[in-house]
């Protein structure tokens, strides 16, 4: 009798030693995942900063192709057209911004999800990085979001004047929210990355025809993850499911352009960040000479 409790006694133990085993070596793989989350939530640029003042101080009419590239890398503004658009003085800011280091902390935005944003250690609160003017098609994407080492990010789509159309969470529907609203453009200026992407070789017209088609039938559409594996990936007008990502790549595919840049079955972030129909309106947090 004492020799069957003993054995199991034994077994108990041993059964708890391996659970006690495995639950470390999931928390030491969720802190040296958590490290190497936090190592890519902001790279700075690998040039030094430069001062802008004597270009700044002249005409755009008088700037050369080499001081258009100039400012393009020292504020992250890599349009020459939407560069055109924004004033010389208020190019400081995107500068200041492009190079400000700050503090990166972490925001609790669903159970499993963190959001990294910047916050201004000396001001005491969180920094804000200027975005460039919007226009309807415009794509965001950030890899702020991440759940435990997995950096799923978030892209929106610009539609209706400035206006954000995503998909944000499970048990939400996709949605138009102010641009100013809290899952708006401040959402992404508080972050501590993201890149705006335009259509390349295409006018408002087409890039607007799109964001209205996006408006009109990607609003509304239940969350989920499993787009691309239990649900097809290209669902047409009318989707049953979506999330942020696909919501963008559904939204362009209906009009013939593919946004996924490896052509899997499920659509990131960094596939859009990549793709080759988009260029970089504007880049921030990564270092604009490689991209993301």
């Amino acid at each position: 009798m004492r020799a069957k409790t003993l054995k199991r006694c034994k077994r108990a133990v041993a059964v708890f030693l391996a659970f006690f085993v495995f639950l470390a070596a999931v928390l030491i793989f969720l802190l040296i995942a958590s490290a190497a989350v936090d190592r890519d939530a902001r790279v700075l640029p690998s040039y030094e900063r430069i001062d802008l003042k004597e270009i700044l101080d002249k005409d755009k009419s008088e700037w050369t192709d080499e001081e258009f590239e100039t400012v393009s890398l020292q504020t992250g503004v890599l349009s020459k057209e939407t560069l055109l658009e924004i004033e010389n003085s208020k190019l400081f800011e995107y500068q200041s911004a492009l190079f400000f280091e700050g503090e990166v902390r972490h925001e609790v935005i669903a159970p499993t999800t963190a959001h990294d944003y910047l916050y201004d250690v000396e001001e005491d609160h969180t920094f804000s990085a200027p975005l460039v003017p919007l226009e309807d098609g415009d794509v965001i994407v950030t890899s702020t979001c991440h759940t435990y080492g997995w950096r799923n990010g978030h892209a929106a789509l610009v539609v209706n004047g400035g206006r954000i159309l995503q998909s944000v969470t499970l048990g939400v529907d996709s949605e138009i929210t102010s641009a100013n609203g809290t899952n708006g453009t401040p959402f992404f200026r508080t972050a501590s990355n993201f890149i705006v992407l335009r259509l390349k070789d295409a006018d408002k017209e087409t890039r607007k025809e799109i964001a209205d088609s996006a408006a009109k039938h990607l609003c509304g559409v239940p969350y989920s993850l499993a787009v691309g594996i239990f649900f097809p990936k290209d669902q047409g007008l009318e989707p049953k499911a979506t999330n942020c990502c696909h919501l963008v790549w559904q939204a362009y595919k209906n009009f013939g352009y593919d946004l996924d840049f490896d052509g899997g079955p499920v659509c990131t972030t960094r596939d859009i960040a990549n793709a080759p129909d988009l260029e970089i309106v504007q880049i921030y947090g990564f270092d604009p000479l490689k991209g993301w």
